[in-house]
């Protein structure tokens, strides 16, 4: 690659010879000796093979190329300033971006209602998001391709960073025909004959986790048919009458949109209660990105 023809010392030079009138008020500027800002503009001025500026007892003049050479001057050096002033911002963690992975049971827009008083005290950060399986996402975090994810909080390799973020009540979805179908409040133990649709994320494994805690007897197992679906979706096969799942609160109001009256929704309680499905966030510690730790030191203090 061959050498540029200029410098910014040579531009800087340029500029302050500019705007004081003379190599003089220049380097005085430039808290310099006279000479070396001579001894710049003649380098500049015999490699590009043209004069910039006419001197004289007076002073120094731009020449009818030199003012063209000016403004061009000023528009690298505002541009060198502003890639400078970003990159220091970038350091600092007030400008990049965030990638997220955020699991395909999450009900859309509730991480990004999280995030929203960051995202107002931190405009130039942009949040990038991506979806998946648990398993998947995490794997992705440990491989560093995104900075965060947010899935169920089960099964976390322990250099992984985790904090928690919300608790859904769980809920079970009957086909209309089903039996309990009209009633407000069931039990484990009611549920105990039907098949439950699991899907393959994890909250699918959560939910399959659940089911053989409360069902599970020595002389009796519940009856499980998993899917290579996200647990989002099994609730189209409850429609179809092919059993019943269990799904989070939070995702009713999509339920009701989507479904209709077709799919009947009910409470599970037993002598402790109901069910929760517990998310977090998580974060690798050695993560470089200056945002991220920017974001990171946000959950934290939340937390806190």
């Amino acid at each position: 690659m061959r050498r540029p023809p200029f410098d910014l010392w040579q531009l800087l030079c340029v500029r302050a010879i500019a705007q004081h009138g003379s190599i003089h008020g220049a380097a005085r500027f430039l808290n310099t000796r006279q000479s070396a800002v001579s001894r710049s503009l003649h380098n500049l001025e015999e490699r590009l093979n043209v004069r910039l500026f006419t001197r004289s007892p007076a002073g120094a003049a731009p020449t009818a190329f030199g003012q063209e050479f000016i403004r061009w001057t000023q528009t690298i050096l505002d541009n060198v300033a502003g890639m400078n002033a970003r990159a220091r911002r970038t350091g600092k963690g007030e400008n990049g971006q965030i990638s997220v992975g955020i699991q395909t049971c999450v009900l859309p827009g509730r991480f990004s209602a999280f995030t929203a008083e960051f995202r107002t005290k931190h405009p130039d950060i942009v949040f990038r998001y991506s979806e998946g399986t648990g398993k998947r996402l995490l794997r992705r975090l440990q491989n560093r391709q995104i900075d965060f994810v947010v899935v169920t909080r089960r099964n976390l390799a322990p250099a992984l960073r985790v904090t928690p973020l919300w608790s859904d009540r769980i809920v079970a979805a009957l086909p209309v025909s089903h039996p309990l179908a009209t009633q407000r409040e069931i039990s484990w133990p009611d549920l105990r004959h039907d098949i439950f649709l699991i899907g393959r994320d994890n909250a699918g494994q959560d939910f399959e986790e659940l089911v053989r805690r409360k069902l599970g007897e020595p002389d009796m197992h519940p009856k499980i048919r998993r899917h290579d679906i996200g647990s989002n979706r099994i609730i189209a096969l409850v429609q179809n009458n092919e059993g019943v799942a269990l799904l989070p609160a939070s995702w009713l109001p999509l339920v009701h949109d989507q479904h209709g009256h077709n799919v009947a929704i009910t409470d599970i309680r037993d002598t402790t209660g109901s069910s929760h499905l517990e998310f977090g966030i998580v974060w690798r510690a050695d993560n470089e990105n200056p945002c991220a730790r920017s974001f990171a030191r946000y959950i934290e203090a939340r937390r806190a």
